[in-house]
């Protein structure tokens, strides 16, 4: 919708320096598969009386917001369902990116949050295989060899 003006880091920076109020439920059906996700997401501030982001910067630090909103309240039913506490949360994939929500994350959560490998679904499926043709003989031993093959960064 920003015709690929801005990278997901600069969107994280200008995120950051809007530092927006305003939070939408980012597990609203209006979110699923809007025609345009900027318009949902200002008609959403709009209908819960919060101020309407309107720059790129406000916009994607409401959603990113938000987004670290999101993530706390999931991490406390999985723990209130578990019966389990958790110390961290780990962030794979593309996300592992967005440097700005993965601050709010640890922020809004109060865990540790470690973000990488940004190639996660690949090195899945490469260490599956590995596993399955016993390069690896365990998934603990799989993880070792992920965690010291690639760079994570803590938050």
């Amino acid at each position: 919708e920003l015709n690929d003006q801005y990278s997901f880091a600069e969107l994280c920076d200008l995120a950051a320096k809007a530092d927006f109020s305003s939070r939408v439920d980012v597990n609203d059906a209006s979110f699923l598969a809007p025609e345009n996700m900027i318009a949902a997401v200002q008609e959403m501030c709009r209908k819960t009386g919060q101020a309407v982001p309107e720059t790129p910067g406000e916009i994607a630090s409401c959603i990113y917001q938000s987004l670290a909103d999101s993530y706390c309240e999931t991490v406390q039913e999985i723990e209130e369902m578990s019966g389990r506490t958790y110390s961290r949360i780990h962030i794979v994939g593309g996300g592992s990116n967005a440097v700005y929500l993965n601050e709010l994350t640890a922020k809004a959560t109060g865990k540790e949050v470690y973000a990488g490998p940004g190639e996660a679904t690949a090195i899945g499926n490469l260490a599956a295989q590995m596993l399955q043709d016993g390069v690896y003989s365990s998934v603990e031993e799989v993880r070792t060899a992920i965690g010291v093959s690639f760079d994570m960064k803590k938050y």
